[in-house]
């Protein structure tokens, strides 16, 4: 009988939920290496038992979720991208905006991501790449939620309280209140945030929110070097993707998006 299912079987619900914890510890650990890592390694992070590690990777060889290599050393395995594909698939924001703000990031060479809120930061479900511009974007990577214009963004359509205290990220970061403030009313004025290397150096970035009858979904973005998208206009990359977000939200059953815009 396989471990978690003797779990199940035989431990109370604290203890099974202590057990499932530490094997969320052991994937989250695998996710943060590069390389695959020894037992021994994995249990002093994980800060368990070396036994309990022995017994949870078992499991998670035998679901798929972890690969055991030549070398006795664990790597993730295929069935994290198989459940991680579906959730993806499964978001709102992904089916009613991907497609299309593909197409306009083609279009205008620039790198298209949709992110979702999760552990207070952006979570980049998809992404894909500008075809050969020099940037590179994680998916799967984590952007604080305040940061540049996806933070912007997020406390425009979610309605959530922008922090006291926010964080600088690079020289040209927004940390007063007021300042940022001004930058969310602006952001729904016109539909769009910007980024003028206010998260990374060098990049520039122009974003929007998506939302649908529930409420606030996510963020969609439209990345390049910071020459590259000066030259081409924030404005023009910004109005590209502030009516794609609109009518995606409306698709969504957020019937007041394409009025802000002043679109119908």
């Amino acid at each position: 009988m396989p471990v978690l299912a003797l779990y199940s079987t035989y431990l109370r619900p604290a203890a099974l939920a202590s057990a499932l914890a530490k094997a969320f510890g052991v994937i989250r650990h695998l996710r943060r290496s590069e390389a695959p890592l020894a037992l021994g390694e994995i249990a002093r992070s994980v800060k368990i038992a070396p036994s309990t590690a022995h017994s949870i990777l078992a499991e998670l060889v035998a679901q798929g979720a972890v690969i055991q290599t030549r070398d006795k050393r664990y790597r993730l395995g295929p069935s994290t991208f198989y459940l991680g594909a579906s959730y993806v698939r499964s978001l709102a924001i992904y089916r009613a905006i991907w497609s299309d703000l593909v197409e306009i990031a083609r279009e205008l060479s620039l790198t298209a991501v949709i992110a979702v809120p999760w552990e207070n930061h952006h979570l980049m479900v998809s992404v894909h790449p500008n075809g050969g511009r020099d940037l590179d974007v994680a998916l799967g990577g984590r952007v604080p939620i305040e940061a540049g214009s996806f933070g912007k963004a997020y406390f425009s359509w979610s309605g959530a309280e922008i922090p006291a205290n926010l964080r600088s990220f690079t020289p040209n970061s927004i940390t007063d209140p007021q300042q940022y403030r001004s930058e969310v009313d602006r952001t729904l004025d016109r539909g769009y945030a910007t980024d003028h290397e206010e998260f990374t150096v060098g990049v520039g970035a122009v974003c929007a929110g998506v939302t649908s009858e529930a409420g606030f979904e996510g963020v969609a973005s439209l990345i390049g070097p910071i020459t590259y998208v000066s030259d081409l206009g924030f404005d023009t990359a910004g109005r590209h993707l502030s009516g794609l977000a609109s009518r995606s939200s409306s698709a969504l059953g957020d019937s007041k998006r394409m009025k802000v815009v002043g679109l119908v």
